[in-house]
């Protein structure tokens, strides 16, 4: 099988996480020599705010009230698990990153420095109130429904210049997968789409 490099993007809820877990794990079983580096941008960032210093702080109350973290800080996550856990052969799966056009700059920059050839961008994409239904349903601290919908704002706002920007670049492949179906169905629509099936 040859090196994949895929990008899960989307509104909360819509099933990023669970979709790239999917992803990990059918990689390593039909590829087990190559290895899969996983960067996700949510878990990392919840990992980093828990710490106890000034910016994690500083962060804890950005999220509380829904707000988007600084791009320095979604960067560094990023940048520091590749640096340190790059091999130069493995799949990689990026998770929930980059969140603001900003930050697509950055994304490039390392998909270019580590030669990583024609990535697939996989955007799953459900309706505000799909997502809000999910979300209130997973009960995390910060799942308020005002939080919640001031985060989609953000994400929509945000979202179609970054899509946009991939689709005109021709290194990356863009797939657009219809989140409001089961699982089952959308892990199907993904492996079609990466020509594993």
């Amino acid at each position: 099988m040859q090196r994949q490099t895929v990008i899960f993007l989307g509104p909360q809820g819509c099933g990023k996480g669970t979709h790239a877990e999917l992803l990990k794990a059918y990689l390593e079983k039909t590829d087990p020599e190559r290895g899969v580096l996983y960067f996700s941008a949510g878990k990392q960032l919840r990992a980093f705010v828990q710490g106890q210093s000034y910016t994690a702080d500083l962060n804890r109350s950005i999220i509380e009230q829904g707000g988007l973290l600084p791009t320095f800080l979604s960067v560094h996550v990023f940048a520091e698990q590749l640096m340190h856990e790059m091999k130069g052969n493995e799949h990689l799966i990026v998770d929930g990153f980059p969140r603001t056009e900003d930050q697509v700059a950055i994304l490039d920059s390392a998909m270019r420095f580590y030669k990583r050839e024609q990535p697939t961008v996989v955007y799953i994409n459900i309706s505000d109130e799909e997502a809000v239904k999910r979300l209130i349903k997973r009960g995390r601290a910060d799942d308020t429904e005002a939080g919640i919908r001031e985060r989609l704002r953000w994400t929509r706002e945000h979202m179609d210049p970054i899509l946009s920007w991939f689709r005109k670049n021709p290194l990356y492949r863009v797939v657009e997968i219809n989140g409001e179906q089961t699982i089952e169905a959308v892990s199907k629509d993904i492996a079609a789409a990466l020509s594993f099936v």
